[in-house]
C-alpha cells in the first residue's frame, strides 16, 4: 500500500437516497489548496443522454487487445500497476451514465469542480446481475457503515460503477442497498483503459465477502433475477465475462488500485480497510 498523505479535510456529504443510483446532495469540492487540480471545464460536455452517445463512447479511450493466459483472464497488467497519467485521461473523457441516462465524463469524479472528499474510491463491478459482486457491495455496506465513513481520516468518496445498461442502476440499487452514488459504462472502454478486461475464471478461492454464498446460489440468484426483469432490459445487465477492480485517487491521480483476475477477485473488504487508513 502506498504512503497516502494526511491533508486538512473537506466536507463531504453522505451519498445516499435516490432511486437513480445518486447522491441526494450536490457535490462539494475542497477548498484545501491539495485539492486536485481542476482540468479544463466539462459542463459543456457533461450532460448528454445515453442513447446519443454509444457511438462516441466507443472512441474515448485507446482500446487493450486482450491476450488470454493460462488462468483464463485477458487482463495482461498486474494487478497493482498503476494507470500512467495519459491513460488516465484518455480514460477521463469517458461517459458514465446515471439510472436516467444522463452522463457525466468519468474524471469528474475525481477532478474539477464537482469531486466529493480528498480522496476518491472507484469500484468497478462487472455486470448488474452477478451475485459475487452484489455480495461485495453488501458486505462493504455492512463494513464501512455511515459512522464509518465520515470517520475515516482522510475523507473519501465513494463510487460504483458497472457495465450494464443505466436502466439497470434502479435494480442494482434496490438488491445491493448501496448507499453510494451507482453510474453505468455500457461500452467497456472505461474498463479497457484502466487495464480491465474479460476473464473465463471463476477463481479457485471462496472469498470473505461470499461466505454465505454458495456456487449454485450464485448462479441461480443471477438467472432468477434476469428473469424477474422487464422486457428486453433483462438482456442489458452487461458483459458476463467482464471483470473489474478498485482504484483509489487523490489529486488527479491513481495513489492505489487492484483490478480483478476472476469472477470473484474485489480486493477483499479488510483491504480496502487498510488502504483507506480505517484501520
Amino acid at each position: 500500500m502506498p504512503f497516502l498523505r494526511n491533508k486538512s479535510p473537506p466536507a463531504i456529504s453522505w451519498p445516499v437516497g435516490r432511486e437513480d443510483g445518486t447522491a441526494t446532495t450536490s457535490p462539494k469540492s475542497s477548498s484545501s489548496p491539495s485539492s486536485p487540480k481542476s482540468p479544463s471545464s466539462t459542463k459543456s460536455s457533461s450532460r448528454h443522454s445515453y442513447q446519443n452517445s454509444q457511438s462516441s463512447a466507443s472512441t474515448a479511450a485507446t482500446s487493450i487487445q486482450p491476450e488470454v493466459d493460462s488462468s483464463g483472464t485477458s487482463c495482461h497488467y498486474d494487478a497493482d500497476d498503476y494507470p500512467t497519467a495519459s491513460t488516465l485521461a484518455q480514460a477521463g473523457d469517458v461517459p458514465i451514465f446515471d439510472a436516467n441516462g444522463q452522463s457525466r465524463p468519468f474524471k469528474s469524479i475525481y477532478s474539477g469542480d464537482t469531486v466529493i472528499g480528498e480522496r476518491q474510491l472507484v469500484l468497478f463491478i462487472r455486470h448488474f446481475y452477478c451475485g459475487a459482486c452484489q455480495s461485495y457491495i453488501k458486505a462493504l455496506n455492512a463494513s464501512i457503515d455511515r459512522e464509518t465513513y465520515f470517520g475515516m481520516p482522510i475523507p473519501t468518496s465513494i463510487t460504483v460503477i458497472g457495465c450494464g445498461s443505466p436502466a439497470l442502476i434502479a435494480h442494482y440499487k434496490k438488491v445491493t442497498g448501496c448507499p453510494y452514488p451507482i453510474y453505468a459504462e455500457p461500452s467497456r472502454k472505461l474498463y479497457e483503459a484502466l487495464g480491465m478486461s474479460w476473464s473465463l475464471s471463476i477463481g479457485s478461492t471462496k472469498p470473505d465477502y461470499m461466505k454465505d454464498t454458495t456456487l449454485p446460489g450464485w448462479l441461480a440468484g443471477q438467472l432468477k433475477q434476469m428473469a424477474n426483469t422487464d422486457g428486453r432490459k433483462k438482456f442489458r445487465g452487461g458483459n458476463w465475462l467482464q471483470i473489474g477492480g478498485e482504484f483509489l485517487l487523490q489529486d488527479g491521480e491513481v495513489v492505489w488500485c487492484h483490478r480483478m483476475r476472476n469472477y470473484r477477485g474485489h480486493a477483499e473488504i479488510l483491504q480496502l480497510r487498510r488502504v483507506l487508513e480505517i484501520d
